[in-house]
């Protein structure tokens, strides 16, 4: 299954999302693949230093382009990292997915750059990942009503906003902190 985590807008959350997925599948036995489209290469720098760190990430990360986004993996689980805006490499990646995660804060800011995201997407399964959540408050309800209200799917599990998240860049994770309920819900959803 090949799943692409895509916003036009930046700093959401999509880097940290195509690692720990990619480490959450890698966890459950399967094989995995992280295929790096953005040109500023994040997700290649994150499978570098954690490298240098002696705890490397248990699948290989692979800069990406149009051309190599179409191949057949043999990976049970291929995650495209994708840049923001409008670059042709993110309808590419979208069109070489099976499955379009979309990762946004609940923010005014953030929700405005989904809806061009999820019309790029629109001829393929896609969800909407809350990121950077605060757990049990008024906003996370009232986003999720909003985006629901319009018809957009919007993946149950939510990543809580968490000092040891941000704080993760370049590490192994072994903590998921919400991505192995996102993996086991992204499996359910595409059966």
């Amino acid at each position: 299954m090949k799943i692409a985590v895509v916003n036009t807008k930046g700093g959401v959350g999509k880097t940290t999302t195509a690692i720990y997925l990619a480490t959450v599948a890698s966890a459950q036995g399967k094989s995995a693949e992280l295929l790096d489209a953005d040109p500023q290469g994040s997700a290649t720098s994150w499978a570098e230093i954690a490298t240098e760190g002696s705890a490397p990430l248990p699948f290989q990360v692979s800069p990406a382009n149009k051309i190599t986004l179409s191949r057949a993996s043999s990976s049970d689980i291929t995650v495209i990292d994708t840049p923001p805006g409008a670059a042709d490499i993110i309808q590419a990646a979208i069109d070489a997915a099976d499955v379009v995660v979309v990762p946004t804060a609940p923010s005014g800011l953030d929700l405005q750059r989904v809806w061009p995201t999820l019309e790029a997407a629109a001829h393929k399964p896609a969800g909407v990942l809350l990121t950077s959540v605060e757990l049990g408050t008024k906003l996370l309800e009232l986003t999720k009503e909003a985006l629901e209200s319009e018809g957009v799917f919007v993946f149950e599990n939510v990543i809580g906003k968490r000092q040891a998240i941000r704080q993760s860049f370049g590490t192994c994770p072994t903590s998921f902190f919400g991505y192995r309920d996102l993996m086991d819900e992204i499996v359910e959803v595409t059966k």
